[in-house]
């Protein structure tokens, strides 16, 4: 079974009805919706709620940020996600606003990074991960996961952060248009959010 979630919601829909069940949620995102957070949480786990509670609900539900912590920034949807700062903790989180927002709901997960966290490593770790999980089968991913660990290597030892930056964006071009799977079409977002929205290395 490739996606339990889907499974599971085929059941209440077959029991009550596709009407009954899109009460829940909002008109464009019906249903619940799973979340797995961690990181810098009082209760990390996995949390169903409706589509359109908040990123805000969901660290409630988790118990807030670990007591004497601040929250740095969330790692909305995986390694393949995008980040969240603290001016997104009201967005709901549906596919429509979070689109919207430039932000991905992906596969649910929800990583909450304190004010302790070296974002400049945790992002070298993605680009790295990207490099190796690459089957290498299809060009824009094999070359580009590498190019873009080496850009962030440049960034690190003080290149021009201008001349890398139009660098990524298009390295993150070629792979989200080129790249024949799902991997090498979203091994750019988060290294570009953080990058972008977060100021890493910039």
């Amino acid at each position: 079974m490739n996606n339990v979630e889907t499974m599971m919601n085929v059941l209440p829909i077959v029991l009550r009805g596709g009407p009954a069940f899109a009460t829940r949620g909002t008109s464009a995102s019906t249903g619940t919706k799973l979340f797995c957070l961690s990181g810098s949480v009082s209760r990390p786990g996995v949390y169903e709620v409706d589509f359109g509670a908040t990123l805000r609900d969901l660290i409630d539900l988790a118990g807030g940020v670990v007591a004497g912590r601040s929250m740095r920034a969330v790692l909305l949807g995986g390694a393949a996600g995008t980040f969240a700062t603290v001016d997104d903790l009201d967005v709901p989180l549906t596919f429509e606003a979070t689109r919207a927002a430039g932000l991905s709901l992906g596969s649910g997960v929800v990583m909450v990074l304190d004010d302790t966290t070296d974002l400049v490593a945790y992002v070298r770790r993605i680009a790295a991960f990207f490099r190796d999980e690459s089957c290498g089968q299809c060009v824009p991913c094999r070359v580009g996961t590498v190019r873009q660990e080496e850009m962030l290597d440049r960034m690190v030892a003080g290149a021009d952060p201008r001349g890398e930056r139009e660098l990524m964006l298009d390295i993150g071009r070629v792979m989200r248009d080129a790249s024949i799977c799902g991997l090498g079409q979203t091994a750019h977002n988060a290294i570009e959010s953080a990058v972008l929205k977060l100021g890493v290395l910039s």
